[in-house]
């Protein structure tokens, strides 16, 4: 009797639905989206961070979510799209509805409402096809014996007679729990051993080796332009390199095969060339809270006209802020990447939908902030010590990885 009233009572149960959500938001049809927009490209079943694919592991966490959302700590920082805005800055960044939504639905006690209301989830964000997928011959098991995290480097000859241009990337993840970055290199004319197990190596790579792309926890895989391509010389040597993270007791016992998946083309209209804009010659004094230090650099003296099409920002854990932006003589200034706040896991490249053009007289200013204090949460001393460059995750960067296109 029960079952025929209510299969006879869907307007009913259709306009409960709205009157709830009017008075406060649901999971269901509304809060589900944002989580899955914005959230659950890190809180997703064998990642690092607590999964929300369950709505009932969601509804526990509603109050933490809340908190968390008003501190400002997540969603985690990103390049504010105020800025200059850039693909996939929507999975990046809450809006101010989103943001109240959360929060009320929280504050409401984390209704659920009618799972026959649920959001569908989005597409996996990744590439359609792979003209080349490379992956260690082996499975890796992390080494964390030395009580650091293990950087583990994978040499791959790519074999090409001619030149080769990568015109798409994706980091291809197999255990989201212990993978803390991917990061691939161009290591041809210089040494990269041979070792199929693979071999330890610097976070920043080794001497000689330049950065062609990198990943973290949430990132997007990297699409260029149409046309355009990362060129790799012939008989180029590439560099796989994985940063193990030690994020839980029985982490050396995952069995990991990560790898890197690419789309080529034997021929582009316009290289595209990666440019580390960099500091190096800073100390970050002890105690100091908000120490800045950057680089600036006048583009007639590296370029001439170029168009950045995006910016890969890297800093350490004591990072707090990152700032990049072009200066014109006549006195006006472009923003590029604007962070307020930077979070050491979760680095997020800014491939920018409007391109930044760079003419020979402008200057391209860097700037880095960092949070050196003993209440900064990633304070790797105690007490707190001048901190100088390094490779190290105690020690710190200051760099904008740029790709940009060279103009005639």
């Amino acid at each position: 009797m029960w079952a025929v009233a209510m299969s006879l009572m869907p307007g009913f149960m259709l306009a409960c639905q709205r009157e709830e959500a009017e008075s406060g938001s649901v999971y269901y049809g509304d809060i589900d989206g944002i989580l899955q927009q914005n959230c659950m490209r890190c809180h997703q079943d064998g990642g690092q961070a607590r999964s929300f694919a369950d709505p009932a592991d969601a509804q526990a966490m509603a109050p933490n979510m809340a908190a968390y959302v008003q501190s400002g700590l997540m969603p985690p920082p990103a390049p504010d799209p105020e800025c200059r805005d850039y693909d996939g800055s929507e999975h990046f960044n809450l809006d101010a509805e989103e943001w109240s939504r959360l929060i009320g639905w929280a504050d409401a006690g984390a209704p659920l409402g009618d799972p026959a209301l649920a959001t569908a989830p989005p597409a996996p964000d990744t590439l359609e096809r792979y003209d080349q997928v490379l992956t260690p011959d082996l499975p890796y098991s992390p080494d964390f014996s030395a009580g650091q995290d293990d950087y583990r480097c994978f040499r791959f000859d790519m074999g090409n007679d001619a030149p080769l241009y990568l015109t798409a990337l994706e980091a291809l993840v197999d255990d989201l729990s212990v993978v803390h970055h991917v990061v691939l290199f161009d290591a041809t004319g210089a040494q990269a051993s041979e070792d199929p197990t693979g071999f330890s190596c610097d976070g920043f790579g080794e001497d000689g080796w330049s950065f062609v792309s990198g990943w973290a926890p949430g990132g997007n895989p990297l699409r260029l332009p149409e046309g355009m391509g990362l060129e790799l010389a012939p008989q180029s040597v590439l560099v796989l390199q994985i940063h193990y993270y030690n994020s839980f007791d029985g982490a050396d016992l995952v069995v990991d095969n990560s790898g890197y998946g690419f789309q080529v083309a034997e021929a582009v209209d316009k290289i595209v060339y990666n440019f580390p804009v960099g500091a190096f010659d800073f100390v970050i004094p002890a105690g100091n809270p908000a120490y800045k230090n950057g680089l600036i650099v006048p583009w007639q003296e590296r370029w001439g006209r170029a168009t950045i099409l995006g910016v890969f920002p890297h800093m350490h854990k004591l990072g707090s802020a990152f700032d990049m932006s072009v200066a014109h003589p006549d006195g006006t200034r472009d923003c590029v990447v604007e962070m307020d706040g930077w979070d050491f896991h979760n680095q997020v490249s800014a491939m920018l939908k409007e391109p930044q053009v760079v003419e020979a007289e402008d200057t391209v200013f860097l700037e880095c902030t960092w949070d050196n204090s003993a209440t900064n949460p990633e304070q790797s001393n105690d007490p707190p010590q001048d901190v100088s460059w390094g490779e190290g995750t105690g020690e710190e960067m200051c760099f904008g990885f740029t790709y940009l296109t060279l103009e005639d």
